[in-house]
């Protein structure tokens, strides 16, 4: 009788560890399209063994295996970092391409063009007051072209300053959400918790370099910008992030500190990386390249103008405005707006139909007038570093792109649902369980049976 009745109770673990493969095959099945979730795979020899049901692997789910591939998975995170970086990257330098719009008709080549052919025209027909006024009309372009062009780049820098607390905030709720994940270590974290911290630190290394690690215990601990001693978060502890802003004339500054204390050194990875680096260095760069252009370019061309002698036969007056600081500020000296035939074209006085003097404004563009480089190849540069930016980018974009793709492949073919291979175990499962119940139905028939005869 005691060997029927401890029959009976292996026949029953039999069933209960039956129902939970069942289940858990039916929960991976359920989640088949959920990108963030890791298969459970049971174990029957654990589930079966009264002696083997213990914490197992540490999470207080006796014979359920989450299977997860750690090595790819943390790859995966250091690839995500620099994808981050270069998908930002792309879209905000073609951003800055557009801005400068070359080439095009409206692009500065082109209005620089126009503006040095007016002062050829009037070189050839020097008493003409229709060709001084196309060469003020075409000065008038020439500013208004720089002044667009550097106050778009000033929203722009002001607009990712926006995107960078956006980011900052999105970061922290990050960390915030695996702090809270933290302390659930132990017996009272779940699989459905660790599925989402993982996401959530694969949402954060989108975002901003991170390193990961994990202790004993099932915590993580996260780090950034190579402050490897300053953690992000670290079990419950929480070091959130914040920005500080500095302007300096019409530009700004953006800076990320610890809200404990501390500034973060080397955000270089991520969303906020690529951010951070065209905010302070290249918006700032290709600024202050606008900015040199501009004032040099009305300094040379009074410089030469100043020489010069109008109809009225006077002499040292400026073309472009004496107080240009900068692109946004660039613009034709007042007088000439006002009244076209005070520009000077002559090199003598009383002498209206000599043209040298508009002769040699136009020939600036051929001379070093800015940095020791003439004007259009000087500002060539300034585009070509542009359009180098938007194509290393998608470069390496692409390149991440592909082996990120390499990683995910190799995660999905340890971690993912295969929906044939779950249902082969369904059918498998249902089977066994199908056999115990009935073995159940034998062993009660035997009990019965017994107890008749006594």
């Amino acid at each position: 009788m005691a060997s029927i009745s401890s029959l009976m109770g292996i026949t029953r673990i039999a069933m209960s560890a039956y129902q939970t493969a069942i289940d858990t095959t039916a929960r991976n099945i359920a989640n088949v399209d959920n990108e963030a979730y890791s298969r459970r795979r049971a174990s029957i020899s654990q589930l079966v063994t009264p002696s083997s049901r213990n914490s197992g692997s540490g999470l207080g789910q006796e014979g359920i295996e989450r299977i997860r591939e750690h090595f790819v998975q943390n790859q995966l995170w250091y690839k995500k970092q620099n994808l981050g970086k270069n998908e930002t990257d792309e879209l905000i330098f073609s951003q800055i391409e557009k801005t400068f719009g070359e080439p095009s008709e409206s692009g500065l080549t082109n209005i620089l063009t126009q503006f040095w052919n007016s002062w050829n025209d009037l070189a050839n027909d020097p008493e003409s007051s229709t060709a001084r006024t196309i060469v003020k009309d075409r000065a008038i372009l020439l500013s208004n072209t720089f002044k667009q062009i550097a106050s778009d780049l000033h929203n722009l820098q002001e607009e990712i300053g926006y995107d960078i607390q956006d980011r900052v905030d999105t970061i922290n709720g990050l960390l915030s959400q695996i702090r809270e994940i933290n302390t659930y270590s132990g017996p009272n974290m779940t699989y459905d918790l660790l599925d989402q911290r993982d996401k959530a630190i694969d949402d954060l290394s989108q975002l901003i370099n991170i390193n990961v690690s994990e202790d004993s215990e099932g915590m993580v601990r996260i780090t950034t910008g190579g402050n490897m001693l300053v953690p992000l978060v670290s079990g419950d502890f929480i070091n959130p992030i914040e920005t500080r802003v500095a302007r300096f004339s019409e530009l700004y500054q953006v800076d990320v500190s610890f809200a404990q204390g501390g500034q973060v050194e080397a955000i270089t990875g991520g969303e906020l990386g690529s951010l951070l680096s065209i905010h302070n260095d290249y918006l700032p760069s290709y600024l202050n390249d606008l900015d040199t252009m501009a004032v040099e370019l009305s300094q040379a061309v009074n410089a030469v103008h100043q020489t010069g002698y109008n109809l009225d036969n006077a002499t040292g007056k400026n073309f472009f405005s004496p107080n240009v600081g900068n692109a946004l500020t660039f613009e034709l000296d007042a007088s000439i707006y006002a009244d076209p035939t005070l520009i000077a074209s002559s090199a003598y006085a009383g002498e209206a139909g000599d043209g040298t003097i508009a002769q040699q404004i136009s020939d600036l563009q051929f001379a070093n007038t800015v940095e020791a480089q003439k004007i259009g190849d000087y500002y060539n540069s300034l585009i070509s570093n542009v359009g180098d930016r938007v194509q290393e980018a998608k470069f390496l974009k692409s390149n991440h792109e592909m082996v990120i793709q390499s990683l995910e492949n190799q995660r999905d073919s340890v971690s993912a649902v295969s929906l044939d291979e779950e249902m082969t175990n369904l059918v498998r499962y249902e089977q066994a369980y199908e056999a115990a119940s009935r073995m159940i139905k034998v062993v009660d028939d035997l009990m019965q049976t017994v107890i008749n005869l006594i």
